[in-house]
């Protein structure tokens, strides 16, 4: 299989693309800046540099391509850095019906899940900006007609130990 992955420099990111390859798939990393996978080498790994919010560039990289997947998200929960979920989604929203890819697979935020604990309200509260642009980025995708998968996690690390 032939996957993009976007968000291919962050933690998340990283996992799925080596993942991937372990399990013999092509794999076309997006990434803001090649430097930042230049130490990983892999003749199955093609690294496109550019913006994930460009449907431009993102028609370019999808193309011929089976899946997309997007590990992108906002390393601050401010409502400009947040926007990097909206903006992305209508950009592979574009780009996907421009190259009539139809797969795509987005991790999002265990946020959206309904619930109304005191916890996860507080947590909504406190995490606002993430909340509604995670919102609006599936709400951007479901409309697309695409084959859609949300992967709503919570909280990520790079521990192996599970005990917790």
């Amino acid at each position: 299989m032939k996957v993009v992955v976007l968000g291919a420099n962050g933690r998340t990111g990283r996992l799925v693309v080596e993942r991937a390859l372990e399990r013999g798939h092509s794999v076309t990393a997006v990434v803001r800046s090649a430097e930042t996978l230049s130490y990983f080498q892999h003749e199955m790994l093609r690294i496109k540099e550019g913006d994930v919010c460009d449907d431009k560039f993102l028609g370019n990289a999808l193309r011929n391509q089976d899946a997309v997947i997007s590990a992108l998200g906002p390393r601050l929960p401010t409502k400009r850095a947040c926007r990097i979920y909206t903006d992305s989604a209508s950009a592979i929203s574009e780009a996907m019906k421009e190259t009539g890819l139809r797969r795509v697979l987005i991790v999002s935020t265990a946020l959206l899940f309904p619930s109304e604990s005191f916890l996860d309200r507080l947590l909504r509260w406190v995490a606002r900006n993430n909340f509604a642009a995670a919102g609006r980025m599936e709400e951007i995708i479901q409309s697309a007609d695409l084959e859609w998968t949300f992967a709503r996690v919570g909280f990520l690390n790079d521990s192996s130990d599970w005990s917790y």
